[in-house]
């Protein structure tokens, strides 16, 4: 193994002794999709800056985006695209009326969402409310017709173990919001369909914790509530309600075990207890920031990522510690509405391009980089080498 501290009196030892040649998933790029204009970007996570990979022409707004390997599906409006994130070309572009969510089964095969309203402002007469495309072209490969899928217009869909899990709201039909789970099980190439029950209507966000399916339910826009189903028995739910307000744009994720809600309105997130399915009195996660338009965490450090906007002058994602302390802020586009994590390999020092040796005093991270102050809650290795030659190794784990 090459080491970058070779000149640092001793240190590569110790690096020898401490690192082995293992190869991991690392989450180090936060994609973003901006919805209008549309656009996609990334942001990478050792500097925080912030690059716009593609823009999106005469297209009107944008709604989802999802990550496999090194290809993202995008969809927009009446449209799915899929990009290869190493060149940041439009590798295959589909048109599909109605699209609104998509997800990636395990061979790449992209299954999407269909509602939406029409150039009057009336409910789209869509022929299947979920569709599949092929995950190289996206070519059309089959459709749920409402006979045999999503009997109403659908939004939110996931994929756990192999099978499609769809939010069934009718969110587009105002005043017959809808409150239903959809599950088709693609190696069986059955569709089931239940009712969530009263409280439950216009699921509009799915999560997944410990062999439970959660919906985060908007009703008719004046209050919310948070539904549990078994994934072993969807029949199976418990849904717990706030009166009064409403979660408007969505925004949602789970922090451990808390699932944190945005309030519309409300500076901070809400946060209901997973394993009781009990809100929090009094409980405000990052309570001094602003509204959150979309929200995710990472796998490992913890971090909550919310895009902020005002919907016509800017957006940036925020990125704080689980304890709520900024880590950065980062200007993006208007409207950042989809936030997906770029997955990369990485072993240890092995591949790594390593600087000129030098004997003067510094400070350098696990990669070689000088470096400064470690980011709270990220994992570091750091070699200090002071003037006289001494050096310290400082090795710090997420809590």
């Amino acid at each position: 193994m090459i080491s970058p501290y070779r000149n640092a009196h001793g240190a590569a030892a110790v690096l020898a002794s401490l690192l082995f040649s293992v190869t991991a998933q690392a989450q180090n790029e936060l994609w973003v999709l901006n919805e209008t204009p549309p656009s996609l970007g990334r942001i990478d996570l050792t500097s925080f800056a912030y690059q716009e990979v593609l823009s999106f022409e005469d297209v009107g707004y944008a709604t989802d985006l999802e990550i496999q390997n090194d290809a993202a599906v995008v969809v927009l409006e009446n449209r799915v695209v899929k990009v290869d994130l190493t060149s940041g070309q439009i590798v295959a572009d589909t048109e599909l009326l109605g699209a609104q969510e998509a997800a990636l089964l395990e061979d790449g095969t992209v299954v999407v969402t269909r509602g939406g309203l029409d150039d009057a402002w009336q409910p789209l007469n869509l022929t299947s409310h979920l569709v599949w495309l092929d995950g190289d072209d996206l070519g059309l490969e089959g459709e749920l017709l409402p006979t045999e899928g999503p009997t109403l217009p659908s939004q939110e869909v996931t994929v756990v173990d192999g099978k499609v899990y769809i939010a069934v709201n009718n969110g587009w039909a105002w005043g017959q919001e809808a409150g239903r789970l959809g599950c088709w099980d693609v190696e069986q190439d059955t569709y089931s369909e239940w009712d969530l029950g009263e409280g439950a209507e216009n699921p509009v966000a799915l999560h997944v914790l410990d062999g439970d399916l959660f919906t985060v339910n908007n009703g008719d826009w004046s209050s919310t509530s948070v539904t549990r189903a078994s994934l072993g028995d969807l029949s199976s739910t418990t849904t717990v309600v706030l009166d009064g307000v409403s979660v408007g744009c969505n925004a949602s994720a789970f922090v451990d075990t808390k699932l944190a809600v945005q309030i519309s309105g409300e500076n901070g997130l809400r946060l209901l207890d997973g394993p009781s399915m009990v809100w929090e009195e009094g409980a405000v996660l990052n309570a001094d920031a602003p509204s959150a338009y979309s929200l995710i965490t990472h796998p490992t450090y913890g971090w909550t990522c919310a895009g902020v906007t005002d919907y016509v002058t800017f957006g940036e994602i925020q990125i704080r510690t689980e304890e709520g302390a900024m880590v950065a802020t980062v200007p993006v586009g208007v409207s950042p509405g989809s936030l997906a994590w770029r997955s990369s390999e990485v072993s240890n020092l092995e591949e790594v391009a390593l600087p000129a040796t030098t004997t003067a005093a510094g400070e350098w991270d696990g990669l070689g980089r000088e470096t400064g102050n470690v980011i709270p809650g990220m994992p570091a290795l750091r070699i200090v080498r002071k003037a006289n030659g001494q050096v310290s190794k400082t090795i710090q784990i997420s809590n």
